[in-house]
């Protein structure tokens, strides 16, 4: 089961995008403290972002299980819920006054295969889902105050629902790669299509379960620029001599391999000066997971070392997009004019030699980088 959890706080938050889309008063404004939201409800005075409405909606048409947890009690609860005119929305309401019974009280509420997330206004509320390691979606007007012990943040309802996707696509892949006792996770994918981003939060999803990891880059692993344009076709050159593999592969991935662990100071190529400068120190136990990012990787001699296999794909006018914003050159090169003549080409040439797609583990569509979602 799917379940998200919400406390009170997040049905009376209006957001800056909203009240600037309805022209709003400052009525119904913020309600941080259960007693003023309680009061406000029952002196009338409380109004629900209708966005807030369509959210629970789409996510109970998605197959969400739908809870409030609170310090309310639930009798209160429910009240709160009736007035607002959501009450149908709900399967569980959880009520307790401290941190620690709130996580107690959380983790009664799941099951052995549950999904479970929380969304709140709430400090002790994340910190007892956090203890509970639930990932929290830290929303409302103080989200910044718990920032560092949120999982993600979301500024609007529509946010909101977009961040519980991505929190339920992360849980499927860490999950399997835990299940599977992967020791290496590979993500692939075209330059801009978001392998970073993923690469971060499979992380912090690991961080928050305890599950030790390190993410290593095959772009830390470039080769010079003269070496990646060698021979007559710059795109072929691009292609076969892009990264040095096998630097990764005698450096890391082979000791790491072999002795089941890493402790090791590697020296990487700095393009400003085309010397090996750029240190990256990797420590991993024997437990950790290593999360491997790069381009064209699931061929040889890279193959052999993944365990589970993510593939990012994104429209190509997507990337092209993405590339044209970003304003530093890439190793000296225009990113754009890099991107179009030498990125794409080398990337078709890699699908239509290799398939990038074929068996893997998850394919993951990122061309909405707000919604990512599955590719069956």
């Amino acid at each position: 089961m799917n379940r998200v959890f919400f406390d009170l706080g997040v049905f009376l938050y209006w957001s800056e995008e909203s009240k600037a889309s309805k022209s709003l008063t400052s009525k119904g404004g913020v309600i941080v403290s259960n007693k003023d939201a309680l009061k406000t409800l029952k002196d009338k005075y409380a109004e629900m972002d209708p966005d807030i409405v369509e959210m629970l909606r789409a996510l109970k048409d998605a197959g969400f299980s739908l809870n409030v947890c609170d310090r309310l009690t639930q009798a209160q609860i429910k009240e709160c819920l009736k007035k607002l005119g959501i009450f149908e929305y709900f399967d569980y309401f959880v009520s307790a006054k401290t941190e620690e019974t709130m996580a107690k009280a959380l983790n009664q509420k799941r099951g052995k295969d549950d999904f479970m997330v929380f969304v709140g206004t709430e400090e002790l509320i994340i910190k007892a889902a956090t203890r509970n390691r639930i990932p929290s979606i830290a929303y409302g007007q103080d989200w910044a105050n718990v920032k560092a012990l949120a999982f993600s943040t979301a500024f609007y309802p529509l946010e909101v629902e977009d961040q519980i996707h991505v929190t339920l696509l992360i849980h499927c892949i860490v999950e399997k790669t835990i299940e599977k006792g992967s020791r290496v996770l590979g993500i692939d994918g075209i330059a801009f299509a978001g392998k970073k981003v993923l690469g971060d939060k499979i992380s912090r999803y690991m961080d928050l379960l305890g599950k030790e990891n390190i993410i290593v880059d095959l772009e830390d692993y470039h080769r010079a620029v003269e070496e990646s344009y060698k021979g007559e076709d710059p795109v072929e050159a691009y292609y076969f001599n892009g990264y040095n593999s096998e630097k990764l592969i005698d450096e890391v991935l082979r000791p790491y391999r072999k002795q089941g662990k890493i402790d090791r100071l590697v020296y990487c190529l700095d393009s400003t000066n085309e010397s090996f400068v750029n240190e990256r120190h990797y420590t991993l136990s024997e437990e950790g997971i290593m999360i491997l990012l790069g381009t064209m990787m699931y061929r040889e001699p890279l193959m052999r070392y993944f365990d589970t296999t993510v593939y990012v794909r994104v429209d190509y006018r997507e990337a092209e997009h993405r590339a044209s914003l970003v304003d530093v050159p890439i190793y000296g090169e225009d990113p754009l004019e890099t991107y179009k003549e030498k990125n794409i080409p080398a990337q078709k040439m890699y699908v239509a030699r290799h398939d990038p797609f074929d068996k893997r583990d998850f394919i993951v569509d990122n061309t909405n980088y707000h919604r990512p979602f599955f590719i069956v």
